[in-house]
């Protein structure tokens, strides 16, 4: 990862504290540094989305394991394509980190680790776990991590790390801030689609372990949810497409990973309609 002056970042991260102008967001699920994806799937979605007369989204919001890992020379490439379609498309990448990036990276970084968003490269940045910014009016949460479905001791800080899962302080931490209107989460909240609920209940890890770890993060982006009460929350980490609505008005969605039907949502803030841009509706909820 690029790394940038102390005062540059900051001078830089001043905009995330100013209310913008964009009535217009999208919204991506998992994309696992496939390439092909960033290149081909990404682009086309865009162009079919939004016609060439038509307002276009400004800030690309992803919602975690993108993969920012050990700095390969793939990962590299991959960062280095992503700030070409940012620049491209005059627009900004700001991920919510899941569980397949790497925390003990993120956290070296001074900016990242003093809860600042922090540029990866040109108009690519990360955003910490609990970050709070505005667009057109409405208040964003990020919120990222989720636990590891497998965690072999021997690939800790390689293929995991302990920070990945949210705590309940951070929990805590979140709510006492009072509402937003979108948060943005890696892990799904238990109870926010049926969809990726039944997946869970019919496909359950075998290491017990695993099971409660995983379940212990669910639960409490669960909480999250419930005492943030925003009027949407998108999610990935599952590889489904799905919604969940609540009688309250309040919904969830489900974002696919790469390559899948259901990568790709827009978002309209000011009547907070959500659409999905590949045009297809994710079946059974």
């Amino acid at each position: 990862m690029a790394r940038e002056p102390v005062g540059e970042n900051r001078r830089l991260a001043e905009r995330f504290d100013a209310d913008s102008d964009e009535c217009l967001i999208v919204i991506a699920g998992d994309w696992h540094s496939d390439l092909v994806h960033l290149t081909d799937n990404v682009p086309r979605l865009l162009d079919e989305g939004f016609s060439a007369t038509a307002a276009r989204p400004t800030t690309l919001l992803h919602v975690g394991d993108f993969n920012i890992t050990n700095g390969s020379r793939a990962n590299k490439q991959f960062l280095l394509r992503a700030a070409e379609l940012a620049s491209e498309r005059q627009m900004r990448i700001l991920i919510t980190p899941g569980n397949h990036d790497s925390w003990s990276r993120l956290e070296s970084r001074s900016d990242f680790a003093r809860s600042e968003p922090t540029r990866l490269r040109d108009g690519v940045w990360v955003l910490p776990r609990g970050y709070r910014f505005r667009i057109g009016g409405k208040t964003i949460l990020s919120f990222g991590g989720a636990g590891s479905m497998s965690r072999p001791p021997n690939k800790e800080g390689l293929t995991w790390w302990r920070s990945e899962m949210p705590t309940d302080a951070d929990v805590d931490a979140s709510i006492s801030r009072g509402r937003a209107d979108i948060v943005i989460t890696h892990e799904a909240p238990l109870g926010g689609t049926v969809r990726v609920d039944r997946k869970l209940a019919t496909f359950p890890l075998r290491s017990a372990a695993d099971r409660d770890y995983t379940a212990l993060g669910r639960d409490r982006i669960a909480r999250l949810w419930r005492g943030v009460a925003p009027t949407l929350l998108f999610h990935g980490h599952h590889h489904l497409q799905a919604e969940g609505h609540l009688h309250d008005g309040r919904s969830v969605y489900a974002l696919n990973q790469n390559g899948e039907p259901g990568n790709l949502v827009s978002v309209d803030l000011e009547t907070m309609r959500v659409r999905w841009l590949d045009g297809a509706s994710p079946l059974g909820g």
